[in-house]
């Protein structure tokens, strides 16, 4: 039996190819696939290409023609003023927040039962939510794509305000995590966007038992 060197995964979403791709005469690209319209270089100076270009080359990496820059990811502190509720506050108190590579870990002083539960509204709801901050390395996270699993949303200069509001900088976002959920089970986001590599970043949480670090 020959294995097919380009196949379409079940389900659909994924196309593997291993084999030739061919494009025949007149056909076209559509879709998010194709590079957004970047208008023609007028001038005659170098500073006129550089725009233009450096456009082109973030777009080719935004659609995989290009391998994308790295990401330069650092966590902020966890105790921000401004968080949506006191008990967010509180409970971020509890956190230490470091990063390696890709590697989230958030350590609490204490228990996972004994942080408060926090109210984030009807879309969110009530949960042991902790806030902190993720420093993406940009001057903006306008254009940053964040994927929880769950759902997709790309991020605006109101991320950029929010942090703004909390301490942090222009180029930061806050990440609000369930820390119940996190510490079951896990978590993970990916960002991607404005010519960088597509990369996951898992989380964990830890607790020190009850009479640990007396």
């Amino acid at each position: 039996m020959v294995n097919a060197k380009n196949y379409t995964e079940q389900g659909g979403d994924v196309t593997h190819i291993g084999g030739k791709l061919v494009f025949e005469n007149g056909a076209r690209m559509s879709g998010s696939a194709c590079i957004p319209n970047i208008p023609t270089v007028t001038g005659s100076q170098v500073k006129d290409v550089k725009e233009p270009f450096n456009d082109l080359i973030k777009y080719l990496k935004n659609i995989g023609l290009m391998t994308g820059d790295a990401w330069s990811v650092s966590i902020s502190s966890a105790t921000l003023h401004g968080l949506p509720t006191a008990e967010t506050l509180a409970n971020s108190g509890h956190a230490t927040v470091s990063i390696d590579g890709t590697k989230i870990t958030i350590a609490l002083d204490c228990e996972v039962k004994d942080l408060a539960d926090a109210n984030h509204g009807d879309k969110w709801g009530t949960h042991k939510w902790l806030g902190f901050g993720v420093t993406t390395g940009l001057s903006s996270v306008a254009g940053v794509v964040f994927d929880d699993g769950t759902s997709s949303v790309t991020l605006t200069a109101a991320d950029d305000s929010e942090a703004s509001d909390v301490g942090l900088s222009a180029g930061d976002f806050i990440l609000y995590i369930k820390a119940e959920k996190v510490f079951e089970k896990g978590g993970s986001f990916t960002l991607s966007g404005l010519g960088k590599a597509e990369t996951e970043f898992t989380m964990k949480v830890t607790e020190t038992p009850a009479g640990e670090g007396e």
